[in-house]
């Protein structure tokens, strides 16, 4: 069984046209395995004569390599759908807790807006209560003022009297 080697190419000239294959075939046991044709500045590359052993284990290396890009592509796609599942079910839990914690805010909100309105209610009792007392105090001040001129004019008159 022959077997190929893969290397580097360098650059030829066909026909004046520069030529660069990225990996040329050579063959220990067909010369001319590859072969470069140039017509009318296009390149093309001819059909490869390659011995049958070769052409099978390229196919097989070939086979091989697709098998291991396959199979690490498909790691990958199954992982990335176990992952999506879990995002998913993860999404429809936090819109879950979401709404939850939406209807307790409304909840929190209604409360605070009823201990607004009775903070705003003691406010103006509290309010009316130091208004009262203001007019009290100046009731008392002038019910203080009349007695003490009652007093005064009964003093007075006590002692015009004895007089």
């Amino acid at each position: 069984m022959s077997t190929s080697s893969l290397t580097p190419a360098r650059s030829r000239t066909v026909s004046g046209s520069s030529v660069s294959s990225s990996f040329a075939t050579s063959a220990k046991s067909s010369p001319g395995a590859t072969s470069i044709a140039s017509t009318s500045g296009s390149v093309r590359l001819d059909a490869p004569k390659l011995a049958p052993d070769m052409r099978r284990q390229f196919y097989r290396d070939l086979q091989g390599l697709t098998r291991y890009v396959d199979r690490d592509l498909r790691q990958r796609i199954t992982s990335v759908h176990a992952n999506a599942k879990h995002i998913s079910a993860q999404s429809k839990h936090i819109r879950v807790q979401t709404y939850a914690v939406a209807k307790e805010t409304r909840k929190w909100e209604e409360l605070a807006s009823k201990a607004a309105l009775g903070l705003k209610e003691a406010g103006d009792v509290q309010n009316w209560a130091e208004i009262l007392e203001v007019e009290l105090s100046a009731l008392e001040e002038t019910m203080r003022l009349v007695i003490e001129k009652e007093e005064a004019e009964a003093t007075a008159k006590k002692q015009q009297s004895k007089r």
